[in-house]
């Protein structure tokens, strides 16, 4: 699936985001709370829905039908 629109394009920045910070996670390098902390503590939650829904909405846009 190649994003498309403009909603496509930001749901694949977000789902790549959460991907590089769960990948930092597993270093043990917590780098998307660092950035985070600095902007505002419950900021973050909405980031990290955010993510989560980008995420789930390209997996309904891969496994769709078109």
């Amino acid at each position: 699936m190649r994003p498309t629109t403009a909603l496509d394009w930001t749901a694949f920045a977000l789902v790549i985001i959460g991907a590089l910070a769960w990948g930092f996670f597993a270093f043990d390098i917590n780098i998307l709370d660092i950035v985070l902390e600095a902007i505002w503590d419950p900021l973050d939650n909405i980031v990290f829905a955010l993510i989560a829904l980008a995420g789930l909405y390209l997996l309904v846009r891969a496994f769709a039908r078109s």
